[in-house]
């Protein structure tokens, strides 16, 4: 409902109204990925993933980054 108005150290924000969003999307998740490869990191997790479309964007994001 509340388009990113841009991004900030890797992370999408929103504003709406009066209140403000932080979320990923699927290219700032791609980033995050490309740089815990990058890094030499054993992988990534997720606080939740309620936030996610029906046919799972961010899910495969980032398993796509990291394959």
């Amino acid at each position: 409902r509340c388009p990113a108005n841009g991004t900030v150290a890797g992370t999408a924000y929103a504003h709406c109204g009066t209140q403000w969003w932080s979320y990923d999307t699927p290219a700032t998740i791609g980033g995050k990925m490309g740089y815990s490869k990058n890094q030499g990191l054993g992988g990534a997790f997720f606080w939740e993933l309620s936030g996610d479309t029906s046919n799972g964007e961010l899910i495969s994001a980032m398993k796509n980054g990291l394959g």
